[in-house]
């Protein structure tokens, strides 16, 4: 129950605090629980998303790692 109330918060600061932030930001990178481990509880390993905003002058899109690496 406290993983669950631990994660419940964690949700509602991001979205208090993080989220209106995407608005101005150029890169955001989120750094998520893994999909390819079944019931990782342990969150030794990590997925990361990297979202970046078109249009910035001088930005690149990257190519960090395909998908399920």
């Amino acid at each position: 129950r406290a993983s669950n109330l631990a994660s419940k918060l964690e949700s509602l600061t991001s979205m208090l605090m993080l989220d209106p932030q995407k608005q101005y930001a150029d890169v955001v990178i989120e750094v998520l629980p893994t999909q390819l481990i079944p019931d990782d509880n342990e969150r030794k390993v990590l997925r990361v998303r990297l979202v970046m905003k078109e249009g910035v002058k001088y930005f690149d899109p990257v190519y960090l790692f395909d998908e399920g690496s």
